[in-house]
C-alpha cells in the first residue's frame, strides 16, 4: 500500500513530512556513505557502503543470519560510484528529510535511508508503510546492485563457518518432509529440544501412504522426553556422515516442484551454531540422509515416544 503513495501523492493515514521535493539540488561532491535498512513483513536487514582507505567496505547485518553479527566486505572500487550514481538518477535529494508513517497499516514495509557526502553534508528519509516518490524504481535498482554484494559477503562468512566444521553438541532438531503429487503422499515432521526450557518438548507425527517406514495411517506424539534418552547422538553421527554442514543456508526449488517432496531441517548446537536447510530441490546425501533419519525415527524414537504415552 505505502509504495502507491509514491505514485498518487499520498494515501489515508498518512501523517509526517514529504521532504524537500522540487527545490532539491543533488550534492555534487560524492558519496561517503550510504546507509539502507529494512524493516516489515519480511525479515529486516540492514547494510552501509563506506569509503575507507580508497577502497569501498560493506557493513551488513543480515536478520535471516545473527549467527554471523556485522558481517564486513571489501567491494569493488566503483560500488561507491554507482550508488552516488543511483542517488542522482533516482532524484533522491528530493527526500531529504522525508518522514512518514501509515499507523492505519498494521503489518507492511518500512526504509531508512542515510547518505553522507565528501563535504559532510547528510540526506535521511524514513518511512513506515509511506514512501517518497520514486522510490519503487530506486529499491528495484539498488537490489539489482547490491544483491550480488550480499550474496558475495555471505558466501564468504559461510564458507568460513564451515571451514570451522561442528564443535558442539546437538541440542535441538527439527526435520519435516512432505511428499507431492508423483512424489507420493507421505508426511514425517519431528522436533525434540531441550526439555528444561518446557515440557511436552518432543513432538513426531506422520501420515504414512507408502507403509515404507510406518504403518499405512496417521499418528501424532507430544510428549516429555529427556533429551539424553532420545538418542540424538545417533543423528548427530548422521550429520557428520553425510556432511549436513555443507546443507547450511540451503534453500531451492525444484523445477518440477509439485511433484517433489518438501523437506526442512534445522539442527541446533550447544556452542550456538543452528543448521537450517529447506526446498524442494534437494542437497548432496539427502536421500541416504532422509533414509537414515526415518530408519532411525521408526526403529528407535517412535517406540520410546509410544511408551511415554502408554
Amino acid at each position: 500500500m505505502g509504495i502507491l503513495s509514491s505514485v498518487f501523492g499520498g494515501i489515508p493515514g498518512e501523517k509526517g513530512k514529504s521532504g524537500i521535493g522540487l527545490r532539491a539540488k543533488a550534492n555534487e561532491s560524492g558519496l561517503k556513505s550510504f546507509y539502507y535498512g529494512y524493516h516489515g513483513s519480511r525479515i529486516g536487514s540492514n547494510y552501509t557502503v563506506v569509503s575507507e582507505n580508497c577502497k569501498a567496505v560493506l557493513k551488513y547485518d543480515s536478520g535471516k543470519h545473527r549467527e554471523f553479527g556485522l558481517m564486513e566486505y571489501e567491494c569493488e572500487d566503483s560500488l561507491m560510484e554507482a550508488l552516488y550514481g543511483l542517488y542522482k538518477n533516482c532524484n533522491v535529494c528530493s527526500w531529504d528529510g522525508f518522514s512518514r508513517v501509515n499507523k492505519r497499516v498494521l503489518d507492511g514495509d518500512g526504509f531508512s535511508l542515510k547518505l553522507i557526502f565528501n563535504d559532510g553534508k547528510e540526506l535521511s528519509a524514513y518511512g513506515s508503510n509511506a514512501f517518497p516518490k520514486g522510490y519503487g524504481d530506486f529499491i528495484q535498482k539498488l537490489d539489482e546492485l547490491m544483491n550480488p554484494v550480499k550474496n558475495a559477503c555471505l558466501a564468504k562468512y559461510r564458507s568460513e563457518l564451515i571451514a570451522k566444521g561442528i564443535n558442539g553438541n546437538l541440542n535441538s532438531a527439527f526435520a519435516y518432509f512432505l511428499q507431492k503429487g508423483t512424489a507420493g503422499r507421505d508426511m514425517y515432521q519431528f522436533h525434540i529440544f531441550d526439555e528444561n526450557i518446557r515440557g511436552n518438548n518432543c513432538s513426531f507425527s506422520y501420515k504414512s501412504n507408502s507403509g515404507e517406514y510406518f504403518a499405512e495411517g496417521e499418528k501424532s506424539y507430544s510428549v516429555t522426553v529427556p533429551i539424553k534418552d532420545i538418542g540424538l547422538e545417533k543423528v548427530r553421527k548422521m550429520i557428520d556422515d553425510y556432511d549436513i554442514l555443507n546443507w547450511y543456508d540451503f534453500d531451492e526449488a525444484a523445477e518440477d516442484y509439485n511433484n517433489a517432496e518438501w523437506f526442512q531441517v534445522s539442527f541446533g548446537f550447544d556452542d550456538g551454531l543452528h543448521i537450517s536447510a529447506c526446498g524442494t530441490a534437494h542437497p548432496n546425501h539427502y536421500d541416504e540422509f532422509r533414509a537414515a533419519f526415518l530408519s532411525w525415527l521408526s526403529e528407535e524414537a517412535e517406540p520410546l515416544l509410544r511408551e511415554k504415552v502408554l
